[in-house]
């Protein structure tokens, strides 16, 4: 696949010029719940009874109470229920959903949770400066100078999302290719900004393509659209990236689950 990429900014150094402090981890916790909840789509899609915590334990390696806590974060999204004295089954109705709108998702897996080929068409990196909107959303000064990255998400081979990012530049800690930037924001603030992206603010917005959107998305001009605009932030709440998201219906349609609250 072709792919275009203009205006990049100069590469501070190359990749191999490695460094030996400490990236941040994700908790032993989190990574089991990933895998089971790949897993669980995989194995359990129809639904069934999950093995017990000390199985779990033993086959990947880590404590009951780790798997206790990823157990119960699986349950708060719903993908399983446990039921006392029975046991834990997952929940195929929840497990179908391709698309959930309370996710932060990688756009290359979801689009592959569609069932569909994800591929990335890099149309731009370059340096240019932040306007007041976006200073104003990301904590820094009018003029101050951002990373700008533009790409279009394939599913198939046709255009199904199309984004737009901005970094501060003042935020890169560690020399970098720029090849990097052309993957997922979240690794490469990991790995150069030595933090990463705690939680994501998200701003729905029903809009209708631009011409520029529109043709991006091979979409007729003023084709209704689902906007997401949002902040990334770290786990000390600093704004590290604002994003401008559109997604074209079909093949991206998202779903909420709703749990309701008991009331006194």
């Amino acid at each position: 696949m072709g792919r275009s990429v203009t205006n990049k900014p100069p590469v501070p150094a190359s990749e191999s010029s490695g460094s030996n402090r400490l990236r941040p981890n994700v908790p032993i916790a989190v990574r089991a719940a990933n895998l089971l909840r790949r897993r669980l789509r995989q194995e359990f899609a129809h639904g069934g009874r999950l093995p017990s915590e000390h199985e779990i334990a033993v086959e990947l390696g880590i404590s009951r109470g780790t798997v206790r806590q990823a157990l119960a974060i699986l349950q708060q999204e719903g993908v399983i229920t446990r039921q006392q004295g029975s046991g834990t089954y997952a929940n195929p109705t929840v497990l179908g959903i391709p698309a959930r709108i309370d996710f932060a998702y990688e756009f290359g897996q979801l689009i592959e949770n569609s069932g569909l080929r994800a591929d990335i068409q890099t149309l731009e990196v370059s340096t240019t400066m932040a306007d007041a909107d976006a200073a104003r959303r990301l904590s820094i000064v009018d003029g101050d100078p951002v990373l700008l990255v533009r790409k279009v998400f394939l599913a198939d081979g046709q255009p199904a999302i199309y984004g737009h990012e901005l970094l501060p530049l003042h935020l890169v800690r560690e020399a970098y290719a720029a090849g990097e930037l052309e993957g997922p924001i979240f690794r490469f603030i990991e790995r150069r900004c030595l933090t990463r992206v705690d939680y994501i603010l998200s701003e729905l917005v029903p809009t209708t393509a631009s011409a520029l959107v529109a043709s991006l998305l091979d979409l007729a001009e003023h084709t209704p659209l689902l906007q997401f605009v949002e902040v990334m932030y770290s786990p000390r709440n600093q704004p590290l990236v604002l994003a401008s998201i559109y997604f074209r219906d079909p093949p991206i349609r998202f779903h909420a689950l709703r749990k309701l609250v008991p009331l006194d």
